[in-house]
């Protein structure tokens, strides 16, 4: 029988403290992952902004609201929706944001940070997106990455034979990795995007449209793969996330036309132009005087 030909590799990890309630904090090498993968999306998203003259301000502050709602409501999706039990086991987990993310939840936390902000900041919404999907790719790629490493996403038991079969995991089976196969897939992806898709001139949403188009069948394919799920009417959660996300990627790439609507974002050239005018006004005040 033949063996795997991806084997199980787990990266050493630290005991950091176990604290009451909240349970043991370990260092792994997820954390940092993460950590790197948001710094590099997030210079991403600000490179997309400057080619496109979107104001830095507004980009700094989106990104901010989103990550926050976005790690948040992640975490809240896949204990809530994924692992009930623990939540009935410990109500305490619902504040461990650290422990368990899932990556649907996380687009929908952020959507929620998205357009409460820019309607705050009356701005549209399909330029924003772009930037924001432009920087997540990076992000959400090294995200899964880590997912890959810790081995967090065990897929179904298959036989060693299977060409994508994971093993020997600890218990001696061999399994699908979910997190490992999502990495592979978004790889092409994100080089796609950023290094052949012309994303300085492209029309408000056609980056998020493709994206969606390009994630959601593999995501919904994927789901299958899982080891064990709540299911709903057969299917998971992400199951239905991604159907909506599919919707979204047609829309958005085969029959939304652009409007000048579209391009009234708040502008970096108008801002410093601005600003400039105030600063210079402020300072010819005294000598007018």
């Amino acid at each position: 029988m033949l063996e795997a030909l991806i084997p199980y590799i787990k990266p050493p990890e630290k005991l950091i403290a176990d604290l009451p309630v909240i349970g043991p904090l370990k260092l792994q090498v997820f954390g940092p992952l993460v950590a790197v993968g948001v710094i590099l999306g997030y210079h991403r998203c600000l490179a997309f902004a400057k080619k496109r003259d979107m104001d830095e301000f507004v980009a700094r502050d989106l990104m901010f609201y989103i990550l926050i709602t976005g790690f948040v409501i992640s975490h809240w999706v896949s204990v809530l929706f994924y692992f009930p039990e623990d939540v009935a086991r410990n109500p305490a987990v619902l504040l461990m944001i650290w422990n368990g993310l899932s990556s649907v939840g996380g687009f929908f936390g952020a959507l929620v940070g998205f357009f409460w902000y820019l309607r705050k900041m009356k701005q549209p919404y399909l330029i924003w997106a772009d930037m924001l999907v432009f920087g997540l790719l990076v992000g959400f790629t090294l995200g899964r990455l880590g997912c890959a490493l810790v081995h967090d996403h065990p897929g179904a038991i298959v036989d060693p034979s299977h060409p994508l079969a994971v093993g020997p995991w600890p218990g001696g089976e061999y399994r699908f990795d979910n997190g490992l196969l999502e990495f592979m897939y978004l790889v092409p992806i994100v080089l796609f995007v950023h290094f052949v898709f012309g994303w300085a001139k492209s029309a408000p949403g056609r980056i998020a449209g493709l994206t969606c188009l390009l994630y959601a069948p593999f995501r919904f394919t994927l789901d299958f793969m899982r080891e064990k799920d709540k299911l709903y009417f057969g299917l998971t959660t992400a199951h239905y996330a991604t159907m909506i996300i599919l919707a979204i990627g047609v829309y958005l790439l085969f029959i939304r036309k652009p409007t000048p609507a579209d391009f009234a974002y708040a502008k970096d050239s108008e801002r410093i132009a601005r600003e400039r005018a105030e600063a210079e006004a402020k300072n010819a005040a005294p000598a007018a005087t």
